[in-house]
């Protein structure tokens, strides 16, 4: 990937973007590089990967939470995987929590207003729900190994 480095005297007159403004009159040296995409992709996909495995270890015994939630199976968290591995490239990733029935949540979150989260079942069972606008869609569908065209749809929704 091309960089360059340059050396210069900040000039009031040369600032276009307001995080420069305190070196005005300072001498600095700036980097220029073209972002890598895709490597920042990967990154959050590890990184959302990671959040699903920390969130299993954190919950795989009974009353998890204090309050007698049920513990993630290792069934669950693997239809969780499964269906994290699934989702296509470059498509919004969720956030990751448990829920006191032992499902793992997934949630596309935008707004008050637009948002869908879905709870993943030991057997595969996705029950989803949406809020768009002042839409509420709701219902479920069966995650085998493709992740379901339901949920794209919804997704797009949450940040179109």
């Amino acid at each position: 990937m091309p960089m360059i480095t340059l050396t210069k005297n900040l000039e009031s007159e040369t600032l276009h973007l307001p995080e420069l403004r305190p070196f005005v009159g300072h001498r600095v040296e700036i980097t220029v590089r073209e972002s890598d995409a895709c490597h920042e992709s990967e990154a959050a996909r590890r990184s959302t990967f990671e959040s699903l495995g920390a969130t299993w270890d954190s919950c795989q015994q009974p009353n998890w939470d204090g309050e007698a939630a049920d513990a993630i199976l290792p069934e669950t968290y693997e239809v969780a995987r499964r269906l994290l591995e699934s989702l296509p490239s470059g498509s919004p990733l969720p956030s990751i929590s448990a829920e006191p029935d032992g499902h793992v949540n997934f949630e596309w979150y935008q707004t008050p207003r637009r948002m869908l989260s879905v709870s993943i079942s030991s057997d595969g069972t996705l029950y989803w729900a949406a809020l768009i606008g002042s839409e509420d869609p709701r219902g479920s569908c069966e995650f085998v190994d493709q992740f379901p065209q339901t949920l794209l749809y919804w997704i797009a929704q949450v940040y179109g």
